[in-house]
């Protein structure tokens, strides 16, 4: 039998076991009253059954055990080391979900079992340095194993998205003809698949931390000791597990950074994870599960096609890629969440945060020069068709950093950093076009006067072209997401509103912005012909009056707006006469400008502050 076919059984097989087993530990769980109960931090509403992560660790264990001799080739110390320290991590799961271990002893167990993997041989080479090194891949170990755990908040999502982190994994593994690393990670794919079949909403039992340790610890030492890990490559050691594992590792900055800033400790737990404020935006738990799944499948994707492109385009791709999730991690980020209880964070910690992250924008610069940077090198791939000459490649060297300097430079004159993303506009969309074409007209007279063969080229304007479609997505990502947000969040009577016109906008506006009203529109009527088919805000323009009827008997709609002060007298008499007959009520949105009045109180309170001027100045 093929390593590959081998590989395939160890995957069905461990599949099989987990199926078999998961029933058994739920059992022997409720016997010795090992139980999730439901608490203020916690998801889940009923007790539910612990320790599945036995199951999930004995079929992995059971199919790679069918492997070892299939596979004909003696175990190597690296991988073995990978065994024992995913073995020992989940004894260590095994240990918390029993008796409860405290946050700082399980991150010093989680550290010495990735010292053990580096001692073995298990090192990441991103730099020249051996030290870093060594520091790099102890941080990747226990930064994922930590991001598993932290991701085992909701039904079924840490199943599902480390069977398809493990899948791919195992992929790029097969790729580089690494067998025994492949059936490893399949093995876990399938075991995981096994075990969902009782962990999806609404779930019978939960891997706990026996389970999320193990996938964890497991997965992130496949990457160490993988043949990717010594090649030198960034993009095969760095860019391509990043992808895959994208959605752990985004769940885990986006928990640490909005603890961080609500000075809570980070293991200190709460209902504020990217699951949690899914649902927030108005998804159910399931649609959550299945989302999640969706991103990890685009992400184990992603760094399928960043393994076959060289590392110059793979970095640009694998950026624009790993920012589009910041982004969504950053709108999920600004929800608010309530906390059940104190935070035990470190204040200084906050300050520090809230300072770079917020009020200098220090992120956000930091995004445009990614962005500024991938766009860059992306014109000289494209104008080439991904094959510069030196001299040209020369000119990009020299012209990078003085690209990113100037147009970060424009982006701070035009005022593109005091805007804000959730509000954006026609306006602010005219004013980062402008700084754009401002950046790409000094660096055009740049290289005129010092690079002519760049000025000789369309490299410039196709920069400007790209670095805009970057930008411009980057700043109405939050608008759509908003939008979005909305739109799943929308509930109340449906209204129909008549007038589709600018009052009509400014209504539908109200409407979608405003829960408090208790209404959502439907639709639109007017009786100006030409509207009709038109969508203002993605609500319809169904027809005129005429629809009033159709409104009433199929879509049940009982509640007409008027959003128009044009109304003649005979169209206005129309519109009582059909509230009489289909029994319509008849809304006006009324939008005036007002004069605050001050009461009593505020009175007493300014000639307080009247008489004691008064004195000081006597």
């Amino acid at each position: 039998m093929t390593a590959a076919a081998a590989a395939t059984v160890v995957a069905v097989l461990s599949g099989a076991l987990a199926l078999l087993l998961t029933p058994f530990v739920r059992t022997l769980a409720r016997r010795h009253e090992l139980i999730a109960r439901p608490s203020a931090d916690r998801w889940h509403k009923r007790p539910t059954a612990l320790l599945g992560g036995i199951a999930i660790a004995a079929a992995t264990l059971g199919g790679m055990l069918a492997f070892l001799p299939l596979g004909a080739r003696p175990l190597p110390l690296p991988s073995a080391a990978v065994g024992v320290s995913a073995a020992f991590l989940c004894v260590v799961g095994l240990v918390d979900d029993v008796i409860r271990l405290r946050p700082q002893l399980k991150f010093s167990l989680q550290l010495l079992a990735g010292i053990g993997v580096v001692a073995a041989g298990g090192i990441l080479v991103l730099t020249p340095w051996h030290l870093v090194n060594v520091l790099a891949s102890l941080f990747w170990f226990v930064a994922l194993t930590n991001a598993f755990n932290l991701l085992d908040n909701m039904d079924g999502v840490a199943a599902g998205v480390g069977a398809i982190a493990a899948t791919f994994l195992g992929i790029t593994f097969a790729l580089q003809d690494a067998w025994l690393h492949a059936a490893a990670a399949w093995a876990l794919a399938g075991a995981c698949v096994g075990f969902l079949r009782f962990n999806f909403s609404p779930a019978s039992i939960f891997m706990g931390d026996t389970g999320s340790l193990f996938i964890g610890s497991l997965l992130a030492g496949l990457v160490m000791t993988s043949p990717a890990s010594v090649s030198g490559s960034l993009v095969a050691v760095l860019f391509v597990p990043l992808a895959i594992m994208a959605v752990p590792i985004v769940d885990t900055a986006l928990v640490t950074v909005t603890r961080t800033l609500a000075a809570r400790a980070i293991s200190q737990g709460g209902r504020d994870h990217s699951a949690h404020r899914l649902v927030a935006m108005g998804l159910r738990e399931r649609d959550v599960a299945l989302l999640l799944y969706g991103f990890a499948a685009v992400g184990g994707s992603v760094g399928l096609l960043l393994s076959r492109l060289d590392q110059a385009l793979g970095l640009m791709l694998g950026t624009i890629f790993l920012v589009a999730l910041t982004l969504l991690a950053a709108y999920l980020g600004r929800l608010q969440m309530v906390y059940p209880d104190k935070p035990l964070g470190w204040k200084p910690a906050t300050v520090v945060a809230t300072v770079l992250l917020y009020k200098r924008r220090l992120a956000i610069m930091l995004l445009d020069v990614a962005l500024v940077a991938a766009a860059y090198y992306g014109a000289f791939r494209l104008r080439f068709e991904g094959a510069p000459p030196a001299g040209v490649m020369d000119a990009y060297r020299m012209t990078l950093w003085l690209a990113i300097a100037v147009q970060v430079i424009a982006f701070q004159a035009f005022g593109i950093y005091r805007g804000a993303w959730r509000y954006i506009s026609i306006v602010d969309l005219y004013r980062m076009l402008a700084a754009i074409g401002a950046g790409a007209l000094v660096l055009f007279g740049y290289a005129v006067w010092r690079v002519p063969a760049l000025a000789a080229t369309s490299v410039l304007w196709i920069y400007a072209l790209l670095a805009a479609a970057l930008v411009l997505a980057t700043r109405v990502s939050f608008r759509s997401l908003e939008e979005m947000r909305r739109r799943l969040t929308r509930r109340g009577e449906p209204v129909a509103i008549y007038g589709a016109g600018d009052a009509g906008e400014l209504a539908v506006r109200e409407l979608l912005n405003n829960a408090a009203l208790g209404v959502t529109p439907f639709c639109f009527l007017d009786d100006d012909p030409h509207k009709r088919g038109e969508r203002i805000h993605g609500v319809p323009v169904l027809g005129g009056r005429e629809q009033l009827a159709a409104l009433a008997e199929r879509h049940n709609v009982r509640r007409v707006l008027i959003a128009t002060k044009k109304l003649r007298p005979d169209v206005l008499a129309l519109l009582h006469a059909a509230r009489t007959a289909h029994g319509f009520e008849l809304l006006e949105l009324d939008v005036a400008l007002r004069g605050v009045k001050r009461n009593a109180v505020e009175r007493r309170i300014g000639w307080k502050a009247y008489a004691s001027s008064r004195r000081s100045r006597a």
